[in-house]
Formats: C-alpha cells, sequence, structure tokens
C-alpha cells in the first residue's frame, strides 16, 4: 500500500493540565533554602578539608552567587 492509502490514526484527547505541586512557591522558596543552608554547612567544612582555604572560598562565592540569581530571577 501506499502511504496515500493509509488512514490516519485518530487524534489523541485532549489532556488536562497538570495541578500544581502540592506546595506553594513560598513554602518551595523556603524547603530550596533550607536545603541549599544545610549543603553548605555540610560542604564548605568538606571543601575545606580538601582543598584548602581558597578552594573552599571559591566554592563558597560562586555557591552564594547561585543562589542570589535564583533567589533574583525575574518570572
Amino acid at each position: 500500500m501506499s502511504g496515500a492509502a493509509k488512514g490516519r490514526r485518530a487524534a489523541a484527547p485532549a489532556r488536562k493540565p497538570k495541578k500544581a505541586a502540592g506546595l506553594s512557591p513560598v513554602a518551595r522558596r523556603w524547603i530550596f533554602i533550607a536545603g541549599f543552608t544545610l549543603a553548605l554547612l555540610v560542604g564548605l567544612p568538606l571543601a575545606h578539608a580538601m582543598v584548602g582555604d581558597i578552594g573552599a572560598i571559591l566554592l563558597g562565592t560562586f555557591a552564594f552567587g547561585f543562589v542570589v540569581g535564583r533567589m533574583t530571577i525575574r518570572r
């Protein structure tokens, strides 16, 4: 059979929009802040032990810049 003779599939039913996650934007922001703070409290001493003072300062600066960038993004 040629391609023109084949029937087309029926269109898929329209999908319902997904419901938002159960958390509000404020709750998600504070969970992000808490998780990042916990990661820094564990990560910076670990980085200091592994790469020394300068490495820990640089990693902390990059991490802080990431957080500030995420918190000030325009939506």
